[in-house]
């Protein structure tokens, strides 16, 4: 999916849930209110803020897809860093304006948050199943509408997947990877398929816990996240370090 058609879908829904929820969030609500009566003993305005930005950054990460994908970029020097930029730009630009339409059309805190809602605690699809269901009594428009996100989820795992496969290429053709040679084998098409399909399986299993607890699956999915960022954290160190050392070695020559 492009970047073209998941923006237009993304402008669909921050466009048309607030439009069509009757009793709309005003702006102060929106810029000013934090959530400190939420019942699970978080009072910190700074906390609560912080948190926001953790669910939020999650709409800015794949922007290394690019760079994993070089090999099969044309004009890469030139393609690659353009993907990483655009990919954030648009991320940026694109779901602030999904979060504002979205927060624009929340009026009941606790009850988006209750089990005993319609849709069994998730929020945002309370929101979009209750903004119709206000409307036009039924909310079967906000069902087809959450359709906009699941497609987006779905391709984004898609592209997750694609990156691990070539990154398990990339460790395996150089022996870094156990059974290597079956990793960086490639087909007529020039595709790593084994490395694609252990990333599926992979992707896959990791998955499974969720279906037993939601918990699990979700103290596993931070902890690989907080490793995400600390890898890139000591990559970019890395890359200073080297940097830093090439110029103070360049002086010194002269």
């Amino acid at each position: 999916m492009s970047y073209r058609s998941k923006s237009t879908s993304v402008f669909l829904l921050m466009i048309l849930i607030p439009a069509v929820t009757p009793d709309r969030a005003n702006s102060k609500f929106v810029f000013t209110h934090f959530n400190t009566d939420n019942g699970d003993g978080i009072h910190s305005k700074f906390y609560i803020f912080t948190l926001g930005l953790l669910t939020s950054q999650y709409t800015i990460t794949g922007y290394d897809a690019s760079a994993h994908m070089l090999e099969e970029t044309k004009d890469a020097d030139k393609n690659g860093p353009k993907g990483i930029i655009s990919s954030i730009g648009v991320s940026i630009i694109v779901e602030w304006g999904y979060i504002l339409g979205i927060t624009f059309a929340v009026n009941n805190i606790p009850e988006l948050l209750s089990e005993d809602n319609d849709v069994g605690g998730y929020a945002i699809a309370q929101i979009f199943y209750q903004g119709f269901k206000s409307r036009y009594g039924n909310g079967v428009g906000g069902i087809i509408c959450l359709g906009i996100p699941a497609i987006a989820i779905y391709f984004c795992g898609m592209s997750s997947v694609t990156s691990n496969s070539r990154m398990v290429y990339a460790f395996s053709t150089d022996g870094a990877m156990p059974l290597s040679p079956l990793w960086h084998k490639v087909n007529k098409q020039e595709v790593p398929l084994n490395s694609v399909w252990l990333s599926a399986v992979i992707a896959f299993l990791m998955a499974l816990p969720s279906l037993g607890s939601a918990v699990a699956f979700q103290a596993m999915v931070s902890n690989l996240d907080s490793s995400n960022r600390s890898i890139h954290r000591l990559c970019l160190a890395n890359l200073l370090q080297s940097h830093i050392g090439q110029k103070i070695l360049h002086s010194n020559t002269y």
